[in-house]
């Protein structure tokens, strides 16, 4: 699946990661269920000529430290931060996917000083939401996805949340640009089900947190998106009026993934906008 990738232990754990090209660091955090989200940014001549594109699979994930159990979202984001620090990386562009927005967010809250912009990527409803909420919001289509998992079906598990936020044909439009990429979602069910989104119980994200962001933001999402980003949107302007909107016609949750150059132009325009200080 992917590229050749390289291994760094930082943070306690072992993180696989790779690099193309060079100039300022973007750093691609991928959701949950799907390891190689980034590939597709990472192989546009729009942003790996003209940035350093490192993406890394977060641990639980592929050939990254395996887990057991729950890691919280400030554990990924100091993940993250370590690995910026044994890259010789000072501040870089944060680049998040649906699940790994709150990760970013965190990341900028914990360490601002390492982030120079945030680009958000149809970012979860966690994001904008307490934990009471999101529950509420997606019990109702996340029990019988749960049931399958319990009852030792991962792959049926992993089919329905993905055919829930992606489409029916999930598979064969990640396989596109991604490789190999569904067969990895169904070696990493149990980090999705058991680890991401069990770890949001302990997210919490209001007025006092966001004042301590004020980096450009990013908000990318996609014509055919559910609703509830059209909400997650319009949420994370109250919190952070600095955040700028961008809509990929033809796009539902799988943005860059579908329309990876359409997704590279308009996060280049992005980044040449908030070059890094």
């Amino acid at each position: 699946m992917g590229s050749a990738m390289e291994h760094v232990s930082v943070n306690g754990v072992e993180l696989e990661f790779a690099c193309v090209g060079s100039g300022e660091p973007v750093v691609f955090i991928h959701g949950g269920g799907i390891a190689d989200t980034g590939l597709p940014l990472a192989a546009e001549p729009a942003l790996n000529e003209h940035y350093r594109m490192i993406r890394y699979r977060r641990r639980g994930y592929a050939g990254s430290t395996r887990i057991q159990g729950p890691v919280s979202i400030a554990e990924h984001a100091q993940d993250c931060r370590a690995l910026l620090g044994a890259l010789d990386v000072r501040q870089a562009h944060i680049i998040s996917h649906s699940y790994s927005a709150v990760v970013a967010v965190r990341l900028a809250v914990d360490a601002p000083e390492v982030v120079s912009s945030l680009a958000l990527f149809d970012p979860s409803p966690l994001v904008v939401m307490t934990s009471e909420e999101f529950d509420d919001a997606i019990r109702p289509s996340i029990r019988p996805i749960m049931d399958n998992y319990l009852a030792g079906d991962p792959v049926a598990a992993v089919d329905g949340i993905f055919s829930e936020v992606f489409g029916l044909d999930w598979r064969a439009e990640v396989s596109r640009t991604v490789p190999g990429g569904p067969e990895q979602a169904d070696q990493d069910a149990a980090t999705l089900f058991e680890s991401d989104l069990r770890a949001g119980q302990q997210w919490h994200f209001g007025a006092e947190e966001a004042a301590k962001i004020t980096q450009p933001v990013l908000f990318l999402t996609g014509t055919d998106s559910l609703p509830i980003f059209v909400e997650v949107r319009d949420r994370l302007h109250a919190y952070l009026p600095q955040t700028e909107d961008d809509v990929m016609p033809e796009a539902n949750h799988l943005l860059h993934l579908r329309h990876p150059a359409d997704a590279a132009a308009r996060l280049a325009g992005f980044l040449k906008r908030h070059p890094i200080a």
